[in-house]
Parts: structure tokens; C-alpha cells; sequence
């Protein structure tokens, strides 16, 4: 019974991300994409906060804020679409100063990761392109990975970074969290996808490293291009 709960909540989650993806019209413009996605975050975020009162209430207080950055170390995973807002959100708010630096960042952590195993990579350790002095330079289109990273105890956070790749070295997460909003995210790629939008998930250092020197990115993509191939997860690390 519990799992046929789960999995009809699983698909709530698809559905509400589908839907959002879904209503976007067959020839839909930078800003109209850009909306859309600013709308699932924004649908995720108010989750979140419900979740969360629901949470301390019940004992189990979230630990994260902005400025808490020991999950910015570790390996973050992004999709198409994400980094494309991403790209867009630093041309409009930063200097080409600024993201010139971004870009040496993302460049210097894509070498280190491309160079080492799929399994491998996610054992590695290394600030963010986007973090700057322990805060995040996107946090209004911060990836979805980074949203749903919530946990009720920083002391597992800070072990973990301490001993990366240990198996016993867990973050105290939330797990529905983590379910919704895959789900929500996994739903609107399926929406993207039917609009003949493809969105693939990669390390989001790759996407930076390949987003930030080409500022046709975004219209190539809506014109129907693959601009990137999906990160294979099938080898779990040791």
C-alpha cells in the first residue's frame, strides 16, 4: 500500500513538472522558456518551505542557507536547460569581467573532471565555478540539484567534505524533497522533449565550460539542436 502511495505521489510531482513544459507553445521564444523554468523552481521553492515548516514542527529543522557552502564542493549535475538560464542570468546581472573569471573556473574543474572515470568523478572534490566567497553567484536559477540538497544537520555536511568518497560520510537529507524534485524535473524534460527541446544532465561544470563560449546556445537550442550528450550514471562508484 505505502508503495503505490509513493508512486502515485511520484507522479504528481511528473505531472506538475510535465505540465509546466507542456504549455509552452510550439514556437516559444528565450523569455517565454526562461519563464517557464523560473515557474518550476519557483513551484519546488514554495515546497519546500511547506515541507520544511511541516519538518520543524515535527522535530527535523533544515540546516541550510545561503552562505553554507559545503555541498558547493562536491560534484553537481545540471540539465540543458538549467545552464542555458544560467548563462543567461550572468550576461544580464555581471560583467564580462566577471564571467571571464567564471570561465577560467569552469574550464580549470572541467579538465580535472573529464579526466578521470564516470564512477570516479563523483568521488571528487572542488568549488563550484559559481561560488564566490562561500555564496553562490546564481542562487535565484541555481540548478534544481542545488535546491533539493537540503539537510537537517550541517555536521554531516562538513563530514562529508572532510572524507569525500567514503560510503559511511552521508549529508542528513531530506529525502522527499530530493524525490519531488527529480520527479518535478524528470516531468518537465519529458515536456521539453515533446516540444522537440532536448535537455540532457551533465556535470554542470561541462555546461558552463561549453555554454559561456558560444552565446548562440540558446537559439540554437530552440531551434532544435542537442546541444550536449547525457552524462552516463550507469557505473555506481566504489
Amino acid at each position: 500500500m505505502a508503495n503505490e502511495k509513493q508512486k502515485e505521489m511520484e507522479q504528481v510531482f511528473i505531472n506538475d513538472g510535465y505540465q509546466l513544459a507542456a504549455d509552452l507553445s510550439g514556437q516559444s521564444s528565450k523569455a517565454e522558456v526562461i519563464a517557464k523554468i523560473r515557474q518550476l523552481y519557483h513551484q519546488i521553492d514554495l515546497l519546500t518551505d511547506s515541507f520544511m515548516d511541516y519538518s520543524q514542527r515535527n522535530g527535523r529543522a533544515m540546516d541550510c542557507r545561503m552562505g553554507c557552502s559545503w555541498c558547493c564542493y562536491q560534484s553537481v549535475f545540471a540539465s540543458t536547460h538549467e545552464v542555458l538560464v544560467i548563462e543567461d542570468y550572468l550576461a544580464t546581472h555581471f560583467s564580462k569581467e566577471v564571467i571571464g573569471g567564471i570561465k577560467v573556473a569552469a574550464a580549470e574543474k572541467a579538465e580535472r573532471t573529464k579526466a578521470v572515470a564516470n564512477k570516479d568523478l563523483l568521488k571528487m572534490q572542488g568549488a563550484c565555478p559559481l561560488l564566490k566567497n562561500g555564496v553562490c553567484m546564481v542562487y535565484p536559477v541555481r540548478p534544481m540539484a542545488c535546491r533539493i540538497y537540503l539537510s537537517s544537520d550541517v555536521n554531516t555536511c562538513i563530514d562529508k567534505f572532510n572524507r569525500p568518497g567514503h560510503k559511511d560520510a552521508k549529508p542528513a537529507l531530506f529525502a522527499f524533497m530530493m524525490d519531488a524534485g527529480q520527479h518535478m524535473n524528470y516531468g518537465f524534460v519529458s515536456g521539453l522533449l515533446e516540444k522537440q527541446l532536448i535537455s540532457n544532465e551533465a556535470p554542470l561544470e561541462w555546461l558552463l565550460h561549453q555554454f559561456l563560449n558560444d552565446r548562440d546556445n540558446f537559439e540554437k537550442w530552440l531551434n532544435g539542436k542537442e546541444l550536449n550528450q547525457a552524462f552516463e550514471f550507469d557505473q555506481k562508484p566504489d
